[in-house]
């Protein structure tokens, strides 16, 4: 019998990622080319289906089939794999008919969601969260997004919404102005950026380009530096439990880039946790995503009909 298997995507504002997933959840022939932004939307998505088209040849090549393709992207994703909405870091995306065009440029079935809801799924499945009936995932990189994963479904919302956690208030965050373009919402005061922006904000040395930088100061004991750090721990921690109250899963797991903060950031970051939650909601297990890049590629298999029980 010819072993089936299915292409995830991870559609990013920088790179696209593909990936060979087998019902497993192991991934296969991996390939990456960068996302040109700006040559407009649907352009973008027939640069895509390429792209796929070159690791459906390899598993073709090997005697392998590929039953269908899940893709994570950029932006507010519809029920038809559409592009509802997004930021301008993709020239044109919003309203482009994404899935459909990738199916009809490689005559398979496609489907389309929020990339953050397929690294959620990814890890519901195959990582973190594989044994749990539900799962929270939330994501602390240059923003910070978020999924909710039950019974192997995201939570979409009414209108796609649903997952962006970056943008409710945080009592840190008051009259901050956030990326999205709002003010005090938690983005502002918890991703990545916003360590670097307070570290400058509260006098520290206006030469340190980046939050890595920003890192390696506080490691090496400036206090201006591990404040900054910290203060944007505390907000991650006490938006965590409020999460936590609100959807009560089985386990919450911590993605994105200031996770490598490791010690510098993630005890303040439980014991705010711990502090915010409610009742038996504190004991909800705080775990590290464990898939890396490939989560959202496994996680968009996911959403092919059927395919985890091929």
């Amino acid at each position: 019998m010819t072993q089936q298997f299915a292409v995830g995507i991870d559609l990013g504002g920088t790179k696209t990622a593909f990936g060979v997933v087998d019902a497993n959840g192991q991934v296969y022939e991996r390939h990456e080319i960068p996302t040109i932004a700006d040559i407009g939307g649907e352009e973008l998505a027939r640069n895509t289906a390429r792209g796929a088209l070159t690791v459906i040849e390899q598993v073709t090549a090997r005697g392998g089939e590929v039953t269908g393709i899940g893709i994570g992207s950029a932006g507010v994703i519809g029920a038809k794999g559409e592009v509802i909405t997004a930021a301008n870091v993709i020239t044109d995306w919003s309203g482009v008919p994404l899935a459909h065009i990738i199916s009809e440029e490689t005559g398979l079935p496609t489907y389309a969601v929020n990339d953050v809801h397929a690294h959620a799924l990814g890890e519901s499945w195959a990582g973190a969260a594989a044994e749990a009936p539900s799962s929270l995932l939330v994501a602390f990189g240059t923003g910070v997004g978020g999924g909710y994963i039950s019974q192997g479904e995201p939570l979409k919302g009414a209108h796609f919404l649903a997952g962006h956690v970056g943008h409710f208030s945080s009592p840190l965050a008051l009259d901050i102005p956030c990326p999205c373009g709002g003010t005090g919402h938690l983005e502002a005061v918890a991703a990545g950026p916003a360590i670097h922006r307070r570290y400058l904000a509260t006098g520290g040395d206006a030469s340190s380009p980046d939050t890595k930088d920003v890192a390696a100061r506080a490691r090496a004991g400036e206090q201006k530096a591990i404040d900054a750090i910290e203060f944007a721990a505390r907000a991650a921690g006490i938006a965590l439990g409020d999460l936590v109250n609100i959807l009560n899963p089985h386990v919450l797991v911590l993605s994105g880039g200031v996770v490598n903060l490791g010690d510098l950031w993630l005890p303040i970051v439980e014991k705010e946790f711990r502090a915010a939650a409610l009742g038996q909601a504190k004991e909800t297990p705080l775990v590290a995503a464990q898939l890396g890049s490939d989560a959202p590629i496994i996680g968009a298999a996911t959403l092919i009909p059927n395919f985890l029980e091929r």
